[in-house]
C-alpha cells in the first residue's frame, strides 16, 4: 500500500487547539473586567493569580494561566500555551498547543502558606504538535500526559512573584512520522504510525505571577517577615 500523501500548505485547526485559544481569550478578557468594590474582598479571600510561563514566552509560544486558592494550603492552576505559526528566527517548523491543570500543596507552615515557598502536587496535560526538522517531521492530533510537579514560589512584591517548577511524568498517545516530498506543491508523505511512551522530565516553568488583589502578604507593610 502506498504511503498517504498530505499537504502542509494549510493546517486544519482541531477542537483542542480551539479550546486552548478560548482559554487564553477568556483569561485575557477577564483581566479587563472592572471588579465591583463589594466583590474585591471576596476575590481577595480566595487568592486569585494570573501567570505566564517565561520559558515558553522566550521561544515565542505565549502562555497564560490562572491559579486559585481552594484551601489554607491548596491551590488549583490551569495553564494554556499556543504556537501554531512559523517563527521568523527558526528555520524549522515547530507547532505546539498545550493545556494542563494541576493541584498544588504548599508546604510553608504559616497563616499565608499559599503563594510562598515550596509546593508539590499532581498534574494532567494535553498536547497537540507538529515538529518538522529538515525533511523529517512528527505530528500528533492529541497526546496526553500526567505526573508530579515540584516548585518554589518567590515573592518580589505585594502583587508579583516568580514561580519555578519542574515536572516528572508520562506522555503517551499516537503520532505520525512524515517526510517532505520534492514536488512543487509541498506535499508530505506519511512514513509510519507510532505510539509514544515517554517517561521523564515533562514540565518546566519559570513563571511571572500577578496576584490580582495583592496575594503576597509577606511583602505587605506590617505583614509577617
Amino acid at each position: 500500500m502506498e504511503n498517504e500523501v498530505f499537504s502542509d500548505t494549510g493546517t486544519e485547526i482541531s477542537p483542542f487547539v480551539k479550546a486552548v485559544r478560548l482559554l487564553t481569550a477568556v483569561i485575557i478578557f477577564w483581566l479587563f473586567i472592572p471588579v465591583p468594590g463589594g466583590a474585591q474582598s471576596r476575590i481577595k479571600s480566595c487568592n486569585l493569580a494570573v501567570k505566564t510561563n517565561l520559558a515558553y514566552d522566550a521561544v515565542v509560544a505565549p502562555s497564560l494561566g490562572m491559579e486559585i486558592e481552594v484551601g489554607k494550603r491548596w491551590s488549583v492552576a490551569a495553564t494554556a500555551a499556543y504556537k501554531w505559526g512559523d517563527t521568523w528566527f527558526l528555520k524549522d517548523q515547530v507547532h505546539v498547543a498545550t493545556a494542563d491543570i494541576s493541584l498544588n500543596y504548599w508546604t510553608k507552615k504559616t497563616d499565608h502558606a499559599v503563594w510562598q515557598g515550596l509546593h508539590v502536587g499532581p498534574y494532567l496535560a494535553l498536547y497537540r504538535y507538529d515538529f518538522l526538522f529538515g525533511s523529517k517531521g512528527e505530528q500528533a492530533k492529541i497526546n496526553w500526559g500526567g505526573g508530579v510537579t515540584c516548585g518554589y514560589s518567590l515573592p518580589v512584591s505585594r502583587y508579583f512573584s516568580f514561580d519555578f517548577v519542574i515536572g516528572l511524568g508520562y506522555v503517551g498517545g499516537k503520532y505520525k512520522k512524515y517526510e517532505v516530498s520534492d514536488d512543487s506543491y509541498r506535499h508530505n508523505v506519511w512514513t509510519a504510525d507510532k505510539v509514544r511512551h515517554y517517561v521523564g522530565p515533562t514540565k518546566l516553568e519559570v513563571s511571572l505571577v500577578w496576584h490580582v488583589c495583592g496575594g503576597c502578604p509577606k511583602m505587605q507593610r506590617g505583614g509577617s517577615r
